[in-house]
């Protein structure tokens, strides 16, 4: 289990929603450091801000790029490794970005909207009137905005930009 996925379970005990608190019975663990990546995400963001005005081929080959960038952490193949290869780096962003999906998610059904269904890290799928977004999403294309998706009357998909 990630430090993002015990420090979700021990905010929920906090808040109420677990009746027992978090229990580590035994661990792996290294000194937290949760600065490590922070450099390449201000550049990341700060680049897909801009690109994202020019838009076009520049904007696809960045998405393209940072996205072989973060695989390089854990390819799929044990022959296409990199020296950079650390499985549990790329196992802590996505757990990272589950929680938080998780939590925008929960957020939401607290606020009364109906959650039909969570897929993968960056979709959910709920029931809405009149094809209103639950206000615990930020709209955008932006780093922690999520695209709107309606597909049919009254649901409402937030994804995250591929």
């Amino acid at each position: 289990m990630t430090t993002p996925h015990i420090k979700h379970l021990e905010r929920l005990y906090r808040d109420g929603h677990l009746a027992e608190p978090v229990v580590i019975h035994d661990s792996w663990t290294g000194k937290i450091n949760e600065s490590l990546f922070k450099p390449f995400y201000e550049a990341a963001r700060a680049a897909r801000t801009d690109l994202i005005k020019v838009g076009g081929e520049p904007y696809k080959n960045y998405k393209t790029r940072l996205s072989i960038a973060l695989r390089l952490l854990w390819p799929k193949r044990p022959d296409s490794r990199s020296p950079f290869w650390r499985p549990d780096w790329r196992m802590s962003m996505v757990a990272e970005a589950s929680v938080r999906h998780w939590t925008v998610a929960f957020k939401a059904v607290q606020a009364g909207h109906t959650l039909i269904a969570l897929r993968n890290v960056d979709a959910a799928i709920f029931w809405v009137p009149n094809e209103t977004a639950p206000d615990t999403y930020r709209i955008g294309t932006g780093f922690g905005e999520v695209k709107a998706k309606f597909i049919q009357p009254g649901t409402f998909i937030p994804e995250g930009d591929d």
